[in-house]
C-alpha cells in the first residue's frame, strides 16, 4: 500500500477532453468513467476507497456544455501516475478511450515539476541557431528525394543544397537502410560532400540521416553517425518509439528533428483523438524534439491554417523550463505563398521546402537562390560566428599536428578545439582554486569510453583544488611547465611528461612559473566526486593558506 503523502497542485496535471456522449449516458458518469478507466481500470464499485483520497484515480474537475451539444470536461491526473515516461504519459492522456468513439483531447495543462520531469529539447530553437549561426530569418530546410536514388546521386544533391545556402538537410523520412540505399554509405557520403561544401562557403550545414528500424539497429545508426561527425539525426516518434528520442538525445547529444509519419489517425477526425497542436507541439517538444515537422496548410494535407499556427505556437511558447522547438512546417511551401508563410509562422521556424527546389543541379541552385532572395525581401538576414557544441573524435586534433591544421570538420588552434567549448574548472561555491579553466575532449559528447580525456589550463599563480578521490587519473604534459603536490613531494611536470595519481591521493596541480600550463587529464567515466582536504597534515602538502 502506498504511504500517505501530501500532494500540492504542482503534483498534478489536467487534460482537457471534448466528449461527444452516447445516446442515454450522463456527463457526469461519462467523465468519470474517462477518469476511472484511464488510471485504475475496475469497475466504480470495486475501487478501493484510499484510491480517490491519493488521487490515483483521476478527479473530474468540470464539465461544461458548448454550443454545439459537445461537452467539454478537464481532469486532474497525479504527475506519477505516468512513470514520467513518454509511453506511460500517452497511455494516462489517452490509452484505453483511443479505442472509444467520441473523445478528443484539446488541451493539457502541466505545472513546471511535471515539464521538469521529461526535460524537452536539449539545444532547441537557440542551441540550433547557435549552430549555424543564421538569426533573424526562418531557417531553410529541405530532404534527399526521392527513395531510389543512389547513395551518390542523394550525396551529390546535399552538395548542391549546401553550397546554394540551405540550412538543414535532411534525409526523407523514407529513406533508410535499404538495399539499394544503405545506410552507412549514405551518411559517410553526404556528411563529406556536405562538409567539402561548408568548407568552400564558410557556413554550417546541418545534416539530419533519418533512423529507423530495430532499437539495436537505430544504436548502430547512431554509432555510424557520430563516427561520421555527425550529431543531428530524424526520427519519427510515432514508428520508432517515444522515448527513443529522448534516450539517443542525451546520450550521444543529438539534435533531434521529429518526423509526423504515422500520426495522422489522431487527427483527422474532428471528433475523436488529439489535437494537432498538443500532440505534435507539447507532446513532442515534451519528448525531447528540437525541431517538429507538421504538414503546413495549403498542401496536400488537410490542415487548417488556424491548426498550424497553434501547432508553431505550442513549440515556441513559453513553458519553463522547457526550451523552445523550432517549428518547420513542409508540405506544399512555394515561393509564391511566402508572403502568408512569413506572416503565419515568423522568423521563428525552419521552412522545409522539398518539391519546389528539386530537379537538376542548375535548376536546384536557381530555385533555391530565388527562394533564400525571397525570404530576404520580409525577413533581416544576422550572421553570427557557428558555435560547434559537439564533434565527433575522429574530428579532434592533437596539438602535436600543429596549431594551424584545418579540415572541413574540425580547427585545432591555440589550444582550443572546434567543437568543444572551455568552461568554469568546477561550479561548487566550496571548492578552492584559481585561475584554472577546462575543456571536455571526449566522454561527454557521446562516445562510447570507459574514461573523460579532458585538457585544462592554468594560468600563472593559478591552482586546482587541493583534493582526493576513489578513482585513478593520470596526468599529460602539454605546454608550459606545471607542479603536482602529492605525499609531501613536488614534482615538476613539462609537456610530454606523464604523471599518475592513484586512489585516495590528496593532491594539487599549481602554475608557478610565467606562462600557462596546459594538462590531459584522462579519468574513469563513471567516477565518485572528489573531496576537499583542508588543513597541512604534516606532509608538507600546500593548502589555500600557503597560496600567494
Amino acid at each position: 500500500m502506498e504511504k500517505k503523502t501530501k500532494l500540492s497542485p504542482e503534483d498534478f496535471f489536467t487534460v482537457t477532453y471534448g466528449i461527444k456522449l452516447p445516446a442515454g449516458v450522463s456527463p457526469e458518469r461519462f467523465a468519470q468513467d474517462i477518469a476511472e478507466e484511464q488510471t485504475v481500470e475496475i469497475p466504480h464499485k470495486h475501487i478501493p476507497q484510499q484510491l480517490f483520497d491519493n488521487g490515483i484515480v483521476g478527479q473530474v474537475v468540470t464539465i461544461l456544455q458548448a454550443d454545439d451539444g459537445r461537452f467539454t470536461v478537464k481532469i486532474r491526473y497525479r504527475n506519477d501516475t505516468t512513470g514520467f515516461s513518454a509511453p506511460q504519459l500517452l497511455n494516462v492522456l489517452f490509452g484505453n478511450i483511443s479505442l472509444k468513439k467520441g473523445i478528443r483531447i484539446t488541451g493539457l495543462e502541466c505545472s513546471e515539476k511535471m515539464y521538469a520531469a521529461f526535460r524537452g529539447p536539449a539545444f532547441g530553437i537557440e542551441g540550433v541557431r547557435s549552430l549555424v549561426g543564421v538569426y533573424g530569418r526562418p531557417l531553410l530546410c529541405t530532404a534527399l528525394k526521392p527513395m531510389g536514388l543512389s547513395n551518390t546521386e542523394l550525396a551529390a544533391m546535399a552538395g548542391v543544397c549546401a553550397r546554394s545556402g540551405v540550412d538543414l538537410i535532411k534525409d526523407d523520412h523514407g529513406i533508410g537502410d535499404q538495399p539499394f540505399c544503405r545506410f552507412e554509405d549514405r551518411v559517410a557520403r553526404v556528411s563529406e560532400t556536405i562538409a567539402a561544401a561548408d568548407a568552400q562557403t564558410g557556413n554550417v550545414t546541418v545534416y539530419f540521416p533519418n533512423l529507423c528500424g530495430p532499437r539495436e539497429e537505430i544504436e548502430r545508426q547512431v554509432e555510424c553517425a557520430v563516427r561520421c561527425g555527425i550529431r543531428a539525426v530524424l526520427l519519427a516518434p510515432q514508428l520508432v518509439g517515444f522515448d527513443t528520442i529522448h534516450d539517443l538525445a542525451e546520450k550521444y547529444r543529438l539534435v533531434v528533428m521529429a518526423h509526423p509519419a504515422f500520426t495522422g489517425s489522431l487527427f483527422t477526425c474532428a471528433t475523436t483523438g488529439i489535437v494537432p497542436e498538443l500532440f505534435l507541439g507539447t507532446f513532442f517538444r515534451m519528448i525531447g524534439a528540437d525541431i517538429s515537422i507538421f504538414p503546413s496548410w495549403g498542401g496536400r494535407f488537410p490542415f487548417t491554417r488556424r491548426e498550424c499556427t497553434a501547432i508553431a505556437e505550442a513549440l515556441t511558447y513559453n513553458l519553463p523550463p522547457l526550451k523552445r522547438a523550432l517549428p518547420a512546417p513542409a508540405g506544399g511551401i512555394t515561393q509564391d505563398r511566402i508572403a502568408a508563410i512569413a506572416e503565419a509562422y515568423g522568423s521563428e521556424s525552419a521552412l522545409l521546402v522539398g518539391g519546389a527546389l528539386l530537379g537538376g543541379s542548375d535548376d536546384m541552385h536557381r530555385s533555391i537562390s530565388s527562394f533564400r532572395d525571397a525570404l530576404g525581401t520580409y525577413f533581416k538576414e544576422e550572421r553570427r560566428a557557428p558555435e560547434m557544441p559537439f564533434a565527433s573524435s575522429c574530428e579532434i586534433r592533437s596539438p602535436l599536428e600543429g596549431m594551424n591544421r584545418i579540415s572541413p570538420l574540425l580547427k585545432y588552434e591555440n589550444y582550443h578545439w572546434k567543437g568543444r567549448r572551455t568552461t568554469e574548472y568546477k561550479t561548487e561555491d566550496t571548492a578552492v582554486f584559481a585561475d584554472i579553466r577546462r575543456t571536455e575532449l571526449i566522454g561527454k559528447s557521446g562516445e562510447n569510453t570507459a574514461f573523460d580525456l579532458r585538457y585544462f589550463e592554468i594560468d600563472p599563480k593559478g591552482y586546482s583544488s587541493f583534493e582526493k578521490h576513489q578513482h585513478e587519473h593520470v596526468i599529460i604534459g602539454v605546454r608550459g611547465t606545471g607542479v603536482q603536490v602529492k605525499n609531501g613531494e613536488r614534482f615538476t611536470i613539462r609537456p610530454n611528461d606523464i604523471a599518475y595519481i592513484k586512489s585516495w591521493e590528496p593532491h594539487q596541480l599549481r602554475n608557478e612559473g610565467t606562462e600557462s600550463f596546459g594538462f590531459y587529464c584522462i579519468v574513469d567515466h563513471e567516477r565518485d566526486q572528489p573531496q576537499a582536504v583542508g588543513g597541512d597534515d604534516g606532509t608538507g602538502m600546500l593548502r589555500q593558506d600557503n597560496v600567494d
